[in-house]
């Protein structure tokens, strides 16, 4: 299977990038810094920027499914603060409207795109101190993903949004609590394990045009 993913250099592109090579997959890494991401056997590595259609259009044929993991890394503290920014404040929303343009233009249909816990479907199951931060520090970050969620619930794809609880860096424990209709189990996940499930989903499809919430399995 051949996947490009969009946002690789992010934490959960990377290591979604390492779990589909590990299991044999080609991987397309799409980046605005290349120089970033460092050589890999069946990974090749295009230079774009998911804002302009042109790079988006042309990276897109030959594959057979797209992952998106768009986002701002910055700390959101220092974007209070007047921090220059780095990302555009739309970027989920814009890249990925481009991304579907490009993916109906070249008949791919299978589509995973990393949101969040909170957003959309799962946005009333939030806690209230997890709305309150959202609302203070997280607002523009969250109203991004909500217009990128609604463009791929419109796009007549064969779409899965990914919505993790918290993620956190260090070895994959092999399980994880994933839930259709919003349950979560631990307020935490490893984004290793993030990937496993993505990588899994890709090659073996079990949800179809879903929001599937994904948190720690119970030790």
């Amino acid at each position: 299977m051949r996947v490009i993913i969009f946002g690789a250099t992010g934490g959960a592109g990377r290591a979604a990038a390492r779990a589909l090579l590990a299991a044999g997959h080609s991987v397309t890494a799409f980046a605005r810094r290349p120089s970033d991401l460092g050589e890999a056997p069946g990974q090749t590595i295009v230079g774009g920027d998911a804002m302009n259609v042109g790079d988006v259009s042309s990276a897109m044929p030959g594959h057979d499914a797209v992952m998106v993991a768009l986002g701002n890394s910055q700390n959101p503290f220092a974007l209070l603060f007047g921090a220059r920014r780095t990302t555009p404040a739309n970027i989920c929303e814009v890249g990925t409207r481009n991304i579907i343009g490009a993916m109906q233009a070249s008949g791919i249909a299978r589509l995973i795109v990393v949101s969040a816990f909170g957003v959309g479907d799962t946005r009333a199951l939030a806690s209230v101190t997890n709305r309150l931060f959202f609302k203070l520090v997280l607002r523009e970050h969250m109203a991004d993903k909500e217009k990128q969620e609604a463009i791929v619930k419109a796009s007549g794809l064969d779409w899965v949004l990914a919505q993790p609880v918290a993620l956190i860096d260090g070895a994959g424990l092999g399980r994880w609590w994933e839930s259709a209709d919003g349950a979560l189990g631990q307020p935490m996940i490893m984004r290793a394990d993030l990937a496993s499930f993505i990588a899994r989903e890709l090659a073996a499809p079990a949800h179809h045009c879903a929001t599937v919430t994904l948190s720690g399995a119970a030790p």
